[in-house]
């Protein structure tokens, strides 16, 4: 700041310097705000939502909530009150009756007028719609009649506790090259709570599901990186940067976090245009809900609210920065051994290390090795190494404690089998990455999260079970241990190969030995050593997965890679010459990825077909994603017949290289193109 004093002292030269610094100054920041309005544009018509989810931020708290139309927000019907200590149940049964009210009295509106009965509600409600609105339109509102909960007291703590991450949030965005204005997001998805878990099974302060998390992140029944708020952090930040490189403009990344690269994609391709406020008024997605549509408008709120929080509260004080340091563990440690050590307590431990599962803490398994240990500020990392060697033998070991699994028989209820082992169900869930305790089938294998001894002798006898692998024509070594989740080394230890280009069609590979419970009580089924385990996919959405495995109008798909004609005959329950008929395709004739195949659903119906479709690419990723994990990406652009080079470098297959370049068409690049390679690192 320039002072009265100091400018006469200094005389009208300096005068104008001063004045030459503060016009660059401000010219500095009307540039940054203007590239902050470029990067998210809040457009006029979208006004009238982003002030809707403004008023649910600030004015309406979690005891009360809005009765509005859910297409247009600035039509606000109630705001309705709920007293404090009533029930979930009784408050269900308020929003109910209200909502029948006004839908009632919106088919009166659209009923003839004759007929009409106008009340005091009536006038009330007529005065909230556009003086020429159409009776269909009346009849249409009233299946727009919806409840929004109110969120300005948790959106005033999520304030307070921004001040822990978000400067840590701004540093690594800065570092991804992305806009800082983007570590406003936790505040529509957690209000900066890095323990928050959805019914959806999303988790932690950027509300990862496991499927999209799993791509950048560790998520097992040891270690959730998603709880982790430096970890998670850093993921999102990829996540959005990979977004926007697909979709190209911020809104429609930031869209892309509810709803999928791929959704934006379809969207985008739909309308025509990229512009958000087409895609929100007029994209008909068949998953594009309520949640999709204002995902964007309610970031804008957002945004304008944790940058001038002034303006809608009192006065806001946020926590201080979280200051940590980190050690990586050199081997596999208890954490009652790791806090005695460094004399912290149990409640400080835990809150540093929030990634750590309940099967670390109840000390069923050790802390890992190579763990990223957090530890206070003020614990000096010069001394942490003499203090780490000084655990005692009996605090520490060389290799993890093994799993413990257990088979789920015909009529098998998680709660039953948590009484049967003494665990909660909390517990299984958490340990498996269950996303409903109520969804268990027979044959199951699930983990439980006990000790390995606390089983000897009473409930039951701990064996191996034996997965084994019954060689076919074709099959590659390397291939059948990416699918089995194995390393190829250790298949060719276990089956004492000696050239594992050498297999026979019929011999028995034995993949892996599993841990598991053969018996449990004297009447119930033995099981099996040496029974054939068949992986089971993860029936989640592949939220960061921006390839279409929707079927379109008139009953084609985009061909994907790692599909066959024989995947998709059984998909649909057909021959693969049926297939081929359909599409005038000969017996030598290839699938090719990137185009498009007619199919015929006399047999399945397409969201089944979707359904089996999605699982398979689930579980192929699941299985390279619980090895692998993206720390980044590069930019290359392509000399002559290097593609196949650069992907041997970045040892990425071709499924994940079309998704971070859904546009190119890998079957005609050439010279001078831009290819986005994901840095690929071994978990």
């Amino acid at each position: 700041m320039f002072t009265k004093d100091c400018m006469s002292t200094h005389g009208k030269k300096n005068q104008r310097s001063a004045m030459l610094v503060v016009l660059l100054l401000v010219g500095v920041f009307c540039s940054l705000a203007s590239a902050s309005n470029d990067a998210f544009p809040r457009p006029a018509k979208l006004e009238s939502d982003v002030r809707f989810w403004s008023r649910v931020y600030t004015e309406v708290t979690t005891n009360q909530g809005l009765i509005h139309d859910n297409r247009r927000l600035n039509i606000v019907y109630e705001r309705l009150s709920f007293s404090p200590g009533m029930s979930k149940k009784a408050r269900q049964k308020k929003i109910k009756q209200r909502k029948k009210y006004y839908q009632k009295i919106l088919l009166d509106l659209a009923g003839p007028v004759n007929k009409r009965f106008i009340t005091t509600g009536h006038k009330q409600v007529r005065n909230l719609w556009p003086p020429k609105t159409k009776r269909t339109e009346f009849a249409q509102g009233a299946k727009q009649v919806r409840f929004q909960l109110g969120q300005s007291n948790r959106f005033k703590e999520g304030l307070v506790r921004s001040g822990r991450w978000q400067s840590y949030i701004k540093s690594e965005f800065s570092k991804l090259n992305i806009p800082a204005e983007l570590a406003s997001l936790p505040h529509v998805e957690s209000s900066f709570r890095s323990d928050a878990r959805s019914h959806a099974g999303a988790a932690g302060l950027w509300q990862f599901t496991r499927s999209t998390g799993r791509r950048f992140m560790r998520i097992d029944h040891v270690v959730d990186e998603r709880l982790d708020p430096f970890i998670a952090s850093r993921a999102a930040g990829q996540l959005l940067k990979g977004n926007y490189q697909i979709t190209e403009t911020w809104p429609l990344a930031l869209t892309a976090y509810n709803h999928g690269a791929a959704g934006m994609r379809r969207a985008v391709e739909q309308i025509g245009d990229t512009d958000i406020v087409k895609i929100v008024r007029e994209y008909k997605g068949r998953t594009f809900g309520f949640a999709s549509r204002n995902f964007y408008n309610a970031f804008l709120a957002a945004l304008e609210i944790d940058q001038h929080p002034e303006k809608y509260f009192d006065r806001i004080e946020r926590e201080r920065a979280v200051l940590i340091r980190e050690v990586e563990l050199p081997s596999y440690y208890t954490a009652q051994g790791l806090e005695a050590a460094f004399g912290l307590k149990n409640n400080v431990f835990k809150s540093l290390n929030p990634a750590l599962q309940s099967t670390v803490w109840n000390n069923n398994k050790f802390v890992p090795k190579g763990y990223p240990l957090r530890l206070p500020h003020h614990v000096i990392i010069e001394k942490s190494g003499r203090i780490i060697a000084s655990i005692p033998s009996d605090e520490k070991s060389k290799k993890q404690k093994p799993d413990v699994s257990y088979k789920v028989r015909r009529g098998d209820s998680l709660s039953k089998i948590a009484k049967r082992f003494k665990v909660r169900v909390g517990q299984l869930v958490q340990a498996n990455g269950l996303a409903s305790q109520h969804r268990i089938r027979a044959g199951q294998v699930l983990k439980l999260p006990v000790p390995v001894n606390s089983l000897q002798g009473v409930e039951g006898r701990i064996a191996k079970e034996t997965v084994f692998y019954r060689v076919k024509k074709g099959d590659l070594l390397s291939v059948i241990a990416r699918k089995a989740a194995v390393l190829e080394s250790d298949v060719i230890a276990l089956n004492n190969l000696k050239n594992k280009n050498h297999l026979n069609v019929g011999q028995k590979l034995r993949l892996r030995e599993d841990p598991v419970i053969l018996s449990l009580a004297a009447n119930e089924d033995v099981l099996k050593p040496s029974s054939v385990v068949k992986l089971v996919p993860e029936k989640r959405k592949l939220g960061a997965d921006p390839s279409d495995y929707e079927v379109a109008p008139d009953d084609s798909i985009e061909i994907q890679s790692n599909e066959t004609l024989g995947h998709l005959a059984q998909w649909l329950s057909l021959s693969t010459q049926a297939i081929r008929n359909i599409n005038h395709l000969n017996k030598q004739a290839v699938l090719v990825v990137g185009t498009r195949l007619k199919l015929s659903f006399l047999k399945v119906d397409k969201v089944t077909f979707e359904k089996r479709r999605e699982a398979y690419h689930v579980a192929l990723q699941k299985i390279f994603f619980s090895t692998n994990r993206v720390t980044g990406t590069r930019k290359h652009t392509l000399s002559k017949d290097q593609l196949a080079s650069l992907q041997r470098r970045y040892k990425t297959p071709l499924w994940l290289l079309r998704q971070y370049n859904p546009v190119i068409n890998f079957n005609q690049v050439g010279p001078n193109t831009m290819i986005i390679f994901p840095v690929v690192t071994k978990k």
